[in-house]
C-alpha cells in the first residue's frame, strides 16, 4: 500500500481510496481513527509506533469492532493548525520529544466535504520514548487480543529500547571525539614551509584553544548527503569583523562522512577549523592565546600585554552560533540539540578585559585547571529563535569554569553580549534575541 511508501505530506486522496480498495487491516504498523484524539490518546498511539516498528495513524477512519478491517473513510471537520499542534505535543509531550509527520488535510474519498490527516512516526533510534507525566512506555502488543493495541512495555522491552538508544549516543559520542582528534591534528602541524610534507608534526604542547559543537542530541539519521553538505559549508558566509566567516583564505578538505573549512595562522587569523558531518553535528575549534602591543625583534615589547581576549572569545561564540544556526536551517534539521563546549590549554594564562573598551585588564589566570568542557540542552526553535540567550548560557558557564564568577550575573551578561556584537563589527542591538 502506497501509505507505507509515500511521505505524508505526498498523500492523496487516492491513496486513502487505494486503503478501501484493499480491504486494509489494523495492525502493529496501522492504526485507524473515526474521531480526531486529544492528546493523550495521540501520544500514546504514536509513542508506541516510535517505541516499535512505527506505523501511521489515519484519523477520520472507521473500521471493524471484531477484526479492524476498515469499514469507510467518511473524515473528520476541518481541523485548523492540526500539524503544529501535533506536532507540538509530540515535542512538548515525550521525552525524548518524537518526531512525527502530519499530512494536510486530504478530502475524505466519502465526498462529504469532510477530511482526513495522517500522522507517521517511524521507529526510532532513541527509543524508549517516555509519555510525560508518569503515563509510562507504550509499545504495539496483541498480547490480549487479536487487534495491536498500546500496552505498557515490560521490563525487557524497556533494556531492549534502551539498547537501541546506547547505539546513537556512542555515535554522538565517536562523531565529537572524531572532530577533537582532527582539531588537535590541524594544531600540531608545523607551519608549512617549501617542500615539506603537510603531516609533519611541531613539538610541544597545544596553544589555549576553544571547541564548540552544535548538534542533534540523537544523531539517529543522516540529515543531508556529503555532496550536498560539501556545497553548504562552502557557500555559507557569515559576516564578521568587516571580512567574513569562515574567513576567505580558509579552504575546504574532504573527510570520512565530513566537510572542513581549515583557516591557517596568519597575520589576521589564528588557526582554525569549521567540521559539518551529515549525521548534522557542526563543530568549530580555533586557537585563543592573542598578544596586545607591540613586538621587538627578539621578543614581546616591555610594555604588551599577553593573554586571552574576553571579546575575541564571545565574539567567536556569537559567530559560530549564527553560522551553526544557517547551516542547521539548510539541513532542515528540527528538534532537540545538544551544544558542547570545551575550552583547554588556559593554566597559568590571563584573561584580558575592558570595562570602557581603552584600557586592558589582566584577569587572574587558572589556577589549577588546564581546561574545562560542558554540554547544554537545546532546541532548534531555541538556536533559531533565542540564539543570544543560547550563547548567554554558554558564557555564563564559560564564566564560573574560568573563576570569574562575578561576571556571570544576567546584566553582565547582557552588557557582554552587547560588547561581544561590537567586536563582531555587527553595530549596536536595539533588542537581544533574549
Amino acid at each position: 500500500m502506497s501509505i507505507f511508501n509515500k511521505p505524508a505530506s505526498h498523500l492523496t486522496e487516492a491513496d486513502l481510496a487505494e486503503l478501501l480498495q484493499d480491504g486494509a487491516v489494523e495492525s502493529i504498523r496501522l492504526e485507524f481513527k473515526s474521531k480526531v484524539p486529544d492528546k493523550d490518546e495521540t501520544l500514546k498511539k504514536l509513542s508506541s509506533f516510535a517505541n516499535t516498528f512505527g506505523g501511521t495513524m489515519i484519523v477520520g477512519a472507521t473500521a471493524n469492532s471484531a477484526d479492524g478491517r476498515l469499514q469507510d473513510l467518511p473524515g473528520v471537520d476541518d481541523q485548523p493548525g492540526y500539524r503544529q499542534k501535533v506536532v507540538q505535543w509530540c515535542f512538548d509531550g515525550t521525552s525524548p520529544p518524537l518526531i512525527v509527520a502530519v499530512s494536510d488535510a486530504i478530502p475524505a474519498p466519502a465526498g462529504n466535504g469532510k477530511f482526513c490527516y495522517v500522522v507517521q512516526a517511524d521507529e526510532s533510534d532513541v527509543a524508549p520514548h517516555f509519555v510525560n507525566g508518569r503515563k509510562g512506555v507504550w509499545v504495539r502488543s496483541d498480547e490480549f487480543s487479536q487487534r495491536y493495541e498500546p500496552e505498557l512495555a515490560t521490563e525487557n522491552e524497556i533494556r531492549h529500547l534502551l539498547d537501541r538508544r546506547k547505539l546513537v549516543n556512542e555515535r554522538r559520542s565517536g562523531l565529537l571525539a572524531r572532530s577533537q582528534r582532527r582539531f588537535e591534528t590541524l594544531l600540531s602541524r608545523r607551519p608549512e614551509q617549501d617542500g615539506e610534507i603537510l603531516s609533519k608534526l611541531a613539538v610541544g604542547p597545544l596553544p589555549p584553544r576553544v571547541e564548540i559543537c552544535f548538534g542533534p542530541r540523537f544523531p539517529a539519521r543522516p540529515v543531508c548527503g556529503q555532496e550536498e553538505l560539501g556545497t553548504m559549508i562552502h557557500d555559507l558566509h557569515v559576516s564578521w569583523r568587516g571580512t567574513t566567516f569562515p574567513h576567505g583564505n580558509s579552504r575546504c578538505i574532504s573527510q570520512h562522512e565530513s566537510t572542513l573549512r581549515i583557516t591557517p595562522e596568519d597575520a589576521v587569523n589564528r588557526k582554525g577549523m569549521i567540521e559539518a558531518n551529515i549525521w548534522g553535528l557542526i563543530y568549530y575549534g580555533t586557537e585563543l592565546e592573542i598578544e596586545i602591543g607591540p613586538r621587538q625583534k627578539g621578543g614581546l615589547h616591555q610594555n604588551s600585554t599577553n593573554g586571552i581576549h574576553l571579546y575575541r572569545f564571545l565574539g567567536y561564540v556569537l559567530v559560530c552560533a549564527e553560522h551553526a544556526k544557517q547551516m542547521i536551517k539548510r539541513c532542515a534539521y528540527q528538534g532537540p540539540l545538544t551544544v558542547d563546549i570545551a575550552i583547554n590549554g588556559i593554566l597559568g594564562i590571563p584573561w584580558l578585559y575592558s570595562d570602557d573598551g581603552f584600557g586592558i585588564l589582566r584577569r587572574p589566570a587558572s589556577e589549577l585547571d588546564d581546561g574545562f568542557s560542558f554540554s547544554l540542552p537545546a532546541t532548534t526553535d531555541r538556536l533559531m529563535q533565542r540564539r543570544d540567550a543560547l550563547v548567554a548560557d554558554v558564557l555564563q558557564q564559560s564564566l564560573f569554569g574560568m573563576n570569574w564568577a562575578n561576571m556571570a550575573g544576567a546584566s553582565s551578561l547582557e552588557r557582554l553580549l552587547r560588547n561581544g556584537y561590537e567586536y563582531n563589527f555587527w553595530g549596536k542591538p536595539a533588542t537581544l534575541q533574549l
